[in-house]
């Protein structure tokens, strides 16, 4: 009976979806960013020891294509993020 009289809308449920959305956007942008950093820390090791230049170039144009995605959905996450962290100046 009572699983009935709660609606869709209710404060709690409300609530619990918004966390659970920006814990999503959280934990997203940290994997891109974690990602990001480990590559560009073997592109530093790889010109700085070893004396090459780091290039890599994907030959699959989908996989470019979703690669790039990523990098640009994981970019506006953190965006979102800052915008969110500046309008909860308490």
């Amino acid at each position: 009976m009572l699983i009935m009289q709660a609606s869709a809308n209710s404060p709690t449920l409300a609530s619990s979806r918004e966390k659970f959305f920006w814990s999503g956007i959280w934990i997203y942008s940290l994997a891109t960013g974690l990602a990001s950093m480990i590559f560009m820390a073997w592109a530093f090791y790889v010109e700085s020891v070893e004396g090459r230049g780091a290039l890599f170039i994907e030959p699959n144009r989908v996989l470019a294509a979703g690669e790039l995605a990523t990098v640009a959905t994981g970019m506006l996450a953190l965006f979102i993020l800052f915008l969110r962290g500046l309008g909860r100046s308490d």
